[in-house]
């Protein structure tokens, strides 16, 4: 056998065993099926806070990451029911009044749901503006990154996280479905009265 044949044969070979392997990923990702998050009332979870960028409800061009924030102040992520409408969100209500109180602590909000952003502009038009913004999550990746999803249920779960300046989520309040998010005040009211960093 000729040097170039051994060396296309070794090619061959290669090649198949690089295909065998892709296979063999695109197989595994097609069939696996995700774990359900564990449900965790309202107590204390630490850990970094998965990143993520969504489209916000000023236009469907301009992305909101939360890296963007990070450093320089708290930030507090808010996953609201949007089939029900931001208007209707008592969470929501809470962290709009409570909004001056909440940027004078250096605390910036971001609220999320599946919510299309014309869906919630409607909202808005027709029931006022919120001053944070609301942040859709059309295909609820960003759900499922921070256990706000029910993979039981299949559908999106309440919750309020606080993720401190190093990026860490050093507080957050989960309920599971289909109880609703309650409580919101003493959450806003121990963050501004610095009971959480």
């Amino acid at each position: 056998m000729t040097e170039i044949a051994r060396v296309h044969d070794r090619r061959l070979w290669f090649l198949a065993a690089a295909a065998v392997v892709i296979l063999t990923l695109c197989a595994y990702r097609a069939t696996r099926t995700y774990t359900p998050q564990s449900i965790v009332i309202p107590g204390r979870l630490e850990g970094p806070a998965p990143p993520f960028e969504l489209y916000d409800e000023n236009s469907p061009s301009h992305l909101v990451r939360l890296s963007t924030y990070l450093g320089r102040q708290r930030v507090f992520v808010a996953f609201f029911d949007g089939s029900k409408g931001a208007n209707r969100s008592h969470a929501l209500d809470v962290l709009r009044a409570e909004w001056p109180r909440l940027r004078k602590a250096d605390v910036y909000v971001m609220a999320v749901s599946k919510a299309l952003p014309q869906e919630n502009r409607k909202d808005m038009a027709d029931h006022g503006k919120f001053p944070f913004p609301l942040l859709s999550d059309v295909d609820l990746s960003v759900h499922r990154a921070w256990g706000r999803f029910d993979e039981v249920r299949q559908q999106p779960l309440e919750g309020v996280f606080l993720v401190d300046r190093a990026g860490r989520v050093a507080w957050s309040r989960q309920v599971g479905a289909p109880e609703p998010l309650s409580n919101v005040e003493s959450t806003v009211a121990a963050i501004v009265g610095g009971g959480e960093n």
